[in-house]
């Protein structure tokens, strides 16, 4: 037994598809969206170590990005608080390079920046994904190690590609009753209040363990896209130093087929205006 099927209290995973670059032109963003089931795309060459880290910092270094800082070592039930610093600030000074704990991280919405996210990638990204357009976003992640988040989903497609580092994902089906949602008045009803699947109290959430039955474990190396579908639970743990992701959120209308995941994302967006929270906002071009 491996130390991740100890870890889940022996209940093993299930697999999950993986495909090369070929296979996913061939198919279409499109395709992959309406089989609506975790994929692995091999999307990019295997870059070699600080490749994009060097890049990022060439293309988007000066650029003003969100900081957000947050105790992620404990179950902290308060909200993130969020700042602006450039993005060069986070790469090269002190408390960000030495943070292990995943206090810190930075996020940006560089929808607008397409020639930008193009030249990072080597193709023309917007062929391939329409982030451009409203309700959708081109995010730019930056972790040093120890991140971990809380088990949660997202309410539109995700397409996440990783450029610097290694995540684990820990990824299950669509569902709330199994998964004991935290605060739906409070803007929480995509988080779990069982922080972590890993070492779950099954004592305290049982019906998680039919979850855990049907769960991916998924490490994402660099240069590999992660198809996450909309509604899909999912942990997430950064597994190196330094770690950049880059992901593309597309609404699609199969959200209008799951009415609870429509109510709960409209009631998100105005309760975070409502609150001045934020809430990705794209960056100016």
């Amino acid at each position: 037994m491996s130390d991740t099927d100890t870890a889940y209290f022996g209940i093993k995973s299930v697999p999950y598809p993986r495909l090369s670059l070929d296979e996913f032109l061939a198919w279409g963003p499109e395709a992959v969206i309406r089989a609506d089931t975790p994929a692995v795309i091999d999307i990019l060459p295997s870059p070699d170590p600080g490749h994009y880290r060097t890049a990022v910092l060439e293309k988007l270094g000066d650029a003003t990005v969100t900081l957000v800082r947050k105790d992620r070592t404990k179950e902290n039930e308060t909200r993130a608080e969020v700042s602006k610093i450039p993005l060069r600030e986070f790469f090269e000074k002190e408390p960000y390079t030495s943070n292990t704990d995943g206090t810190y991280r930075v996020v940006s919405n560089i929808k607008h920046h397409a020639e930008t996210i193009s030249a990072l990638l080597g193709f023309d990204t917007t062929r391939m994904f329409d982030y451009r357009a409203p309700l959708n976003s081109a995010n730019l992640w930056v972790n040093y190690g120890g991140m971990r988040s809380r088990n949660h989903f997202d309410d539109l497609e995700n397409f996440n590609i990783q450029l610097e580092g290694r995540k684990r994902f820990v990824v299950m089906p669509p569902g709330f009753r199994n998964y004991y949602v935290r605060s739906p008045l409070h803007g929480y009803a995509n988080t779990s209040r069982s922080v972590r699947v890993d070492h779950a109290d099954l004592g305290r959430y049982p019906r998680l363990a039919a979850a855990l039955a049907r769960r991916r474990d998924i490490v994402l190396e660099p240069g590999q896209m992660l198809y996450l579908p909309m509604g899909w639970w999912h942990q997430v743990d950064a597994m190196d130093g330094l770690n950049i992701n880059l992901n593309f959120w597309l609404y699609h209308p199969k959200m209008l087929r799951r009415p609870l995941m429509l109510a709960d994302s409209l009631y998100k967006v105005a309760f975070r205006k409502l609150n001045g929270l934020y809430n990705l906002q794209p960056e100016k071009p």
